[in-house]
């Protein structure tokens, strides 16, 4: 099968997208049956994928509108930046560009028109839940039927492990972290809410893993909230998550929840939001809360920090959900979905 992949994001996207996405190009790279090609443009995104994939084929997304020249075409990045020739198969995590838009308007184009082409000429779509699949075929007029489901796994870069060195200011210190809540739908606001009701002494703070809206710093400010924002490399957010008392995930609206699951990976407690896919994306292993409920997280956050015994068991049955899980099965599953379509 010769496979060809809109790759130029992969040069830069190491997180979310680009997590999931390397994943299936590993399967891919690992495959003698496809002959894979990634498509970019720039010279210095080739560069860098060329050190990432050494066993790749590198071309101009161009080519893509060649007849005979691929027999599948795979769009990791949440859409179709360009039209195919080839069957295509289009990774859609989410469509919040439609329904949470961005302000500005140019940014709004810019993230809806390859969703929309998504929509208008995807042989098949796939996405990480059942609440996004149900979601891009209502914004999209797409049927269901046309529409894939395939669960993401954490990467095996997160697992448990004690005996992280922490950031100095961390050192001998408790704490709750939440990760990229910048945008509104994050709802960053509970967390700060609900952290400066639980948490207590000067030994207990909140972690922001990524930057706040400045509304909400000011926010955070006015409460006299113990927090403090960290740029987190891979290394020091796995860091993070192994050694918080508690991750919270309060979002109100997420098409999987990466974060609820690479925390659980790497033997996190986690209360998140009982809302959109999130229930679905954590199974079980987490405690689920109505995001707008202040009280019922500082509570729960409460709990975390004062007992101990429930706080463990907590973390363990997070760590045991992949313990002895395949991490590539997702990645395969998305590589079946692309032979399904090269063989029409």
């Amino acid at each position: 099968m010769r496979l060809a992949v809109d790759a130029a994001n992969f040069a830069h996207d190491h997180r979310g997208m680009g997590r999931i996405g390397r994943a299936v190009l590993r399967e891919a790279a690992k495959d003698p049956s496809i002959e894979l090609t990634l498509l970019a443009e720039k010279r210095q995104d080739v560069r860098v994928l060329e050190a990432q994939f050494p066993n790749a084929s590198f071309a101009a997304p161009a080519t893509a509108r060649k007849r005979r020249r691929y027999d599948a075409m795979w769009y990791p990045f949440n859409g179709m930046r360009f039209d195919a020739v080839a069957p295509s198969l289009v990774t859609v995590h989410d469509v919040f560009a439609f329904t949470h838009p961005h302000a500005e308007r140019v940014a709004r184009w810019r993230e809806q028109t390859p969703i929309r082409r998504t929509g208008e000429s995807a042989t098949r779509i796939v996405t990480g839940s059942a609440w996004s699949r149900a979601e891009i075929g209502r914004v999209l007029n797409v049927p269901l039927e046309r529409i894939d489901i395939v669960n993401p796994s954490p990467d095996p870069f997160w697992f448990p492990l004690l005996g992280d060195v922490l950031p100095a200011p961390l050192a001998g210190r408790r704490f709750a972290l939440v990760a990229g809540v910048r945008e509104p739908r994050k709802n960053a606001r509970v967390a700060l809410e609900a952290c400066a009701r639980a948490l207590r002494g000067e030994n207990e703070l909140l972690v922001i893993a990524g930057e706040l809206d400045p509304r909400d710093r000011a926010f955070a400010r006015a409460l006299a909230l113990r927090c403090g924002e960290v740029a987190a490399s891979d290394a020091l957010l796995r860091a993070l998550y192994r050694n918080a008392c508690v991750v919270l995930v309060p979002s109100f609206a997420e098409g999987f929840g990466l974060v609820a699951i690479e925390a659980m990976a790497c033997g996190a407690a986690v209360i998140a939001s009982n809302a959109t896919a999130l229930p679905e994306a954590t199974d079980g292993y987490a405690t689920l809360l109505d995001p707008r409920d202040v009280v019922g997280w500082a509570r729960a956050i409460r709990m975390m920090f004062d007992d101990e015994a429930h706080a463990s068991a907590v973390r363990a049955r997070a760590a045991a959900r992949f313990a002895f899980s395949d991490r590539s099965e997702s990645a395969r599953k998305t590589l079946a979905i692309v032979r399904g379509i090269a063989l029409r």
